[in-house]
């Protein structure tokens, strides 16, 4: 998984690793009731948070050219950016108890991790679409990898 493409910053300064204890993966854990996928594990140790400068991404099945963008990855412990236990708090209960807010796009759309019955895969809720949910990928390292620099941010 090559996380250093990405750029992952805030505000032109690279994203540091997470560097406190496993106690918030932990915590995080418990409140979605499920193991974190340690690929998801080795990113936020690599890039805590932030925006990457290549995030655009479409939904499995979905046209190539109506790209969404991650606008901002949440944090285990960069203050700079928004927590992902307030990220749990404000969205836990509407993408359900299983389901691990990763990050957002720019209007707010939910990017999260589905820990169904140990699965890992990706996907948007879209809030602005009447609560709609597409599929992106099959596990974050796929996510990862299938990110790309937006063509109309060239």
């Amino acid at each position: 998984m090559d996380i250093k493409r990405l750029n992952v910053n805030f505000g032109g300064t690279p994203s540091p690793g997470y560097q406190g204890g496993d106690a918030a993966i932990n915590d995080v854990a418990a409140l979605v009731h499920s193991a974190l996928p340690s690929s998801y594990i080795d990113f936020i140790k690599e890039a805590d948070g932030g925006h990457p400068e290549i995030g655009s991404f479409a939904p499995v099945g979905g046209d190539a050219g109506n790209l969404f963008d991650i606008d901002l990855f949440y944090s285990f412990g960069d203050s700079r950016g928004t927590n992902i236990k307030a990220a749990l708090a404000r969205w836990g209960s509407i993408l359900g108890q299983n389901a691990l807010p990763i990050g957002r796009d720019g209007g707010g759309n939910q990017i999260y991790i589905d820990l169904t019955n140990g699965g890992q895969s990706v996907w948007i809720f879209l809030h602005d679409e009447e609560n709609h949910r597409l599929k992106i990928a099959n596990d974050f390292e796929a996510f990862i990898g299938l990110l790309q620099e937006n063509p109309d941010f060239i």
